[in-house]
Formats: structure tokens, C-alpha cells, sequence
């Protein structure tokens, strides 16, 4: 027979259970409950998007591996078919980089002073012609001075330092532009906001650069580093975990402290720019870039507003892709060209707090 302390023992025992059974049964409607919140928000599992959607002819790929910049483009011309149908031709020179001119023009000795051209898929060109992009329509208003377009889909600025200072190592220009936008925080910190954009369901792993900032503010680069996005548990098949995992990684941006990286590699890249006597010029190609622009003219770097609204759809490649169009291009090299004409005529050493915006 159960004495009365063994049945007050059960009885305690039941009523835990009893509780544990009823929160958990409490915490698994909330979560229902938010899940299904969130999904009649519009917010989705995770899709990871399918691999390579363009083709590329000859070849079939545009990108080879590099060692220092984790990637960067095949020499010759090349056919891109994008998943609708759309096509456009691309040419790189033998170095790499996509042609402002054309290929015949290369063939000769080059004694023009130069005007090199950092940035990502919006100085490359993606989705155009090659005459259809900004650095190209510049070398046409610009004929005494030969442009580069150092441009690769994908680049942030901390690529664009990394080819600033070996490409110093073999020439010296006359103006260095660097087309900055504020997406380019995210790259440069390799946060988990860029790993997650640039993975699809066929990923390997990749060696990118990034940095990051030292205990005492100084700049540290990291080169070949290897990742693979890890995603949280349960986001492909859960809306509210995805939103959690995209919460976090918007929070992960900032505490990396993504934008005052930002900051130190333009920093880093004018007083490369000073020490070789090169005259440097930040061009804000994105419309979110007004605080690096207030922040530049704040420490004397030359800077200009190119940028153009997409809100609407008019300055994009729709409806074959979400990158600027012809007509973006065009815009971009009208705001650059007098920022460009301005610098030039700037003497050696002196510093200017702006251009005309």
C-alpha cells in the first residue's frame, strides 16, 4: 500500500508533467501562430537559388580562380545567355579586365596618360554590351586619356584595394577612380548577409578576401579565407526562422562594424594614392551612400553623387536582369565625366573637400 508521502511524490510528479505537457503545447501554438503570421506577411523559407542560371559561350563560364581576389574573368569575348533568352557579348583583355574600346584599338603602343576604374558588377557592365557600359562612354568623351575598367561582378571594395596595390606594382595612372557603393559594407566584411547572397544549392567552398578592424582601429586584411555559409536549422522549411536568421545577419553587419571597414580600405586607398602621386576620386554609386560621401568630404577626398533611382524599374536591365541598364550607364558617365575633368586639373598634393555633385 502507497504511504501518503509516495502518493504526494506522484502527485507532484503529475502536476510537473502536466505543466511541462501544457507549456509545450502553449509554445508550439505560438510558433504555428507566428509561423503563419509571417507567411501571410509575404516571408518564405529559405530557397537557395539555383546555380549557375546564365550560359556562356565559348567555354561556359566567364570566371577562373585567383588566388588573391578568390576569382576574376577568362581573356577573349564571350556570348552570356541569360535564363530568358537575353544575351549580350562581353570581350576581356588578356589581363583580365573588360575592354573600353574596341579590341583593335589594343593593338598598338599606348602612351596616354591613365584613368583606372574600380568597382563591381556595376562598373563590369552585367548584362550589357560592352559599348553600352559607363567606363566604355567615357573613353569616348575622354580620348586623350586611356580608361581601364578593374570591374568584376561581385567585388567590394576590398578587392578593389588588393588590385589598386598590385596594379601600382607594374604602372602608375593619372586619376584612380573607385565606384563605391553601400553594399559593398556587407562584401568587405564577408558578413553572413553577402555569404548567404552570393550561395546556391550548388556552392563550394570559395576563398574570399575580406577585412576586418584590429583592437586599436588599424586594418586588417585576410586573404584566402575559405567559407561556406552555414544557415540556421529549420529555414528552408520555417518562414519565422528565416526571418530570425535574416534579423540576425543584418545585426551581425553592423556589430563586424562593415561600414567603418568600408571607411579604413578608401582611407587606405588615397594614401596609396598619395604616396604615388596619383590622383584619387570616389564616385558613390549607389543611393544609400550619402554617409560615406559626408564622410569623405569631411577628410578631403574628392567624391561625386553618380547615382540614379531604381525605385521604379526605369534604370534597370528589366526584365532580363536587376543590374543598372543602358540608360543607367549613360547617366553614370554624364555625373562622372566633369568630376573626372575637374580632378585632372587638380595639382599634385593639393586637396579638394568635394566635386560637383
Amino acid at each position: 500500500m502507497d504511504s501518503p508521502r509516495t502518493k504526494s511524490y506522484f502527485s507532484r510528479r503529475h502536476k510537473v508533467l502536466i505543466y511541462v505537457v501544457f507549456l509545450s503545447l502553449l509554445a508550439g501554438v505560438f510558433l504555428l501562430g507566428a509561423e503563419f503570421a509571417f507567411r501571410l506577411k509575404g516571408v518564405r523559407p529559405w530557397v537557395p537559388r539555383e546555380g549557375k542560371t546564365e550560359s556562356v559561350e565559348p567555354g561556359g563560364r566567364l570566371a577562373i580562380p585567383h588566388p588573391t581576389l578568390g576569382y576574376t574573368y577568362l581573356p577573349g569575348r564571350f556570348t552570356v545567355t541569360l535564363a530568358n533568352g537575353y544575351s549580350y557579348v562581353v570581350t576581356h583583355l588578356p589581363n583580365s579586365l573588360r575592354v573600353t574600346q574596341p579590341l583593335d584599338n589594343y593593338s598598338g603602343a599606348n602612351d596616354k596618360p591613365e584613368i583606372w576604374i574600380f568597382g563591381d558588377s556595376f562598373t563590369y557592365g552585367w548584362s550589357l554590351n560592352d559599348e553600352e557600359t559607363y567606363p566604355w562612354l567615357l573613353q569616348q568623351r575622354l580620348e586623350d586619356y586611356q580608361i581601364v575598367n578593374f570591374g568584376v561582378g561581385g567585388y567590394g571594395t576590398i578587392h578593389s584595394l588588393l588590385q589598386y596595390r598590385e596594379a601600382l606594382g607594374l604602372k602608375r595612372p593619372k586619376l584612380a577612380i573607385l565606384a563605391y557603393a553601400g553594399f559593398h559594407d556587407e562584401r568587405n566584411t564577408l558578413a553572413r548577409i553577402w555569404q548567404k547572397a552570393i550561395t546556391n544549392n550548388k556552392s563550394k567552398p570559395l576563398k574570399i578576401p575580406y577585412a576586418s578592424l584590429a583592437d586599436d582601429g588599424g586594418l586588417q586584411i585576410h586573404l584566402g579565407t575559405d567559407f561556406v555559409y552555414r544557415e540556421f536549422p529549420m529555414m528552408r522549411q520555417s518562414a519565422l526562422i528565416h526571418s530570425l536568421e535574416w534579423n540576425w545577419n543584418k545585426v551581425e553587419t553592423k556589430l563586424l562594424h562593415s561600414h567603418q571597414v568600408s571607411e579604413a580600405l578608401i582611407m587606405e586607398m588615397a594614401k596609396l594614392s598619395e604616396e604615388h602621386q596619383v590622383k584619387f576620386l570616389v564616385a558613390a554609386i549607389s543611393q544609400e551612400d550619402r554617409q560615406m560621401l559626408k564622410f569623405l568630404t569631411q577628410r578631403g577626398i574628392p567624391n561625386v553623387d553618380i547615382s540614379v533611382e531604381f525605385k521604379t524599374g526605369r534604370y534597370l536591365n528589366l526584365p532580363h536582369d536587376r543590374h543598372p541598364n543602358a540608360a543607367a550607364n549613360k547617366l553614370y558617365a554624364d555625373k562622372l565625366e566633369p568630376a573626372v575633368k575637374a580632378a585632372l586639373l587638380i595639382e599634385t598634393g593639393s586637396r579638394a573637400s568635394s566635386l560637383p555633385k
